[in-house]
């Protein structure tokens, strides 16, 4: 039976482009336990690349409603792991969204990279951890970690919680990201009543929109993200 799976890869972008929208980097690396235990085999991704290359999309977090970009390169014949360029479709409010989000994360030295979202259809019978074919859905940048769903409220009473200097240096960095002009207005807005919302006595008189699925509160709960244990 196929298992469904999701698997970060390890390591951050290494290639991107502000003119262009590439981001370059690996979905997945061989030979190197993940967080699952699994460990993909070299040739795990030949097949369902060969076949299905042009149907891969770049979606934002698995989140097949927010499609921002396709593949340029998808090579799975790379040594270290499958490897891949993505031209973000910056004509687009969310393609554009995806590139700076991901460019700021890592500029400031935190984490931002690809995701795998498909099956596994073969492991190896004598070493069950190893797979040894995927099959290939989609692939993902990934800015945030999954779990992390709360609302703007409560993201501001756990940082109150964190030690002085941590809180300065979310503060600022949320500040920082604020004074990016490369974000949509919308999320700008967003950082504006966030920034706003974190001076009340009474956090929850100000609206903002903490749905999951709302796009410009993503940059602010991926910033938090990083300073979670």
């Amino acid at each position: 039976m196929d298992e469904l799976v999701y698997k970060n890869a390890p390591v951050s972008f290494k290639d991107m482009d502000d003119s262009t929208g590439f981001l370059g980097g690996y979905a997945n690396v061989y030979n190197e336990k993940d967080l699952s235990g699994d460990i993909s085999n070299p040739t795990s991704f030949v097949k369902t690349v060969a076949e299905r290359k042009a149907k891969i999309k770049v979606y934002k977090n698995h989140d097949k409603n927010i499609l921002v970009g396709v593949p340029s390169e998808l090579n799975a014949q790379d040594p270290y792991g499958l490897w891949m360029g993505a031209k973000m479709i910056m004509s687009t409010e969310h393609g554009r969204n995806a590139y700076h989000e991901s460019k700021f994360l890592v500029d400031n030295g935190f984490e931002s990279g690809f995701s795998i979202g498909g099956v596994i259809r073969r492991r190896n019978p004598n070493r069950r951890h190893e797979v040894m074919e995927y099959k290939l859905d989609e692939i993902s940048v990934l800015t945030k970690e999954q779990a992390n769903s709360g609302s703007m409220v409560s993201v501001i009473k756990s940082v109150q919680e964190m030690e002085e200097v941590t809180q300065e240096s979310f503060w600022k960095l949320i500040t920082k990201a604020y004074d990016n002009h490369n974000f949509s207005d919308n999320v700008l807005k967003s950082l504006e009543s966030f920034l706003k919302l974190s001076l009340e006595e009474e956090p929850g008189d100000i609206s903002i929109e903490t749905t999951q699925k709302s796009e410009p509160t993503q940059i602010i709960k991926s910033i938090y993200s990083q300073y979670l244990p």
